[in-house]
């Protein structure tokens, strides 16, 4: 397995849709192969809890997520998700603002216009369709990682600009309680 090279803020490919792909393109070697890489940097990198395809140059719908507990984030249970050909089919209340950063835009976080509970639809590695709801931390990293399929980033999602903050500053506030 190999650490896949991230993709930046800037690059086209962050901005396209992804394309869909099809029971066999799931099942060949490649795409079994680039999912286990995915996984592999979202391990060794420390990244964050989610990778989509685009972030590391592959204009496919494929995401994954590897959520675990964390100094920052002890209350988190590990989670582990494949995601291929997702949809958010269901959205549940009105959105709030969530603090959010993206490994493909480096230093920056702000807070992001997300629901608390949606309704997903999507493929797993082995084709097999699935249909669920999530909440809480689970639908935020949902919703960031189906959105990058869509061409969309977490940028768009920030409506009040003025949270915009660095890495650094975002770690001050929450070492402070101000989040």
């Amino acid at each position: 397995m190999k650490v896949l090279r991230r993709t930046q803020f800037g690059n086209p490919i962050l901005r396209t849709v992804a394309r869909h792909l099809s029971n066999d393109d799931i099942n060949s070697p490649e795409i079994q192969m680039l999912i286990k890489n995915m996984y592999y940097t979202l391990d060794k990198k420390e990244y964050g809890v989610g990778l989509a395809a685009p972030q590391v140059g592959e204009g496919i719908a494929v995401a994954v997520v590897g959520i675990k507990p964390t100094p920052a984030r002890p209350e988190l249970k590990q989670e582990k998700l494949t995601l291929i050909n997702p949809e958010i089919v269901k959205t549940y209340g009105n959105r709030t603002g969530m603090w959010e950063a993206c490994i493909s835009g480096s230093e920056l976080y702000g807070k992001a216009l997300r629901y608390r509970k949606i309704k997903v639809r999507w493929q797993d590695e082995a084709a097999k369709s699935h249909e669920q709801d999530f909440d809480n931390f689970m639908a935020h990293v949902l919703q960031h990682e189906i959105d990058h399929l869509n061409g969309i980033l977490f940028v768009d999602k920030v409506k009040d600009t003025k949270t915009f903050v660095t890495f650094s500053e975002y770690n001050k506030m929450r070492r402070s309680k101000l989040l």
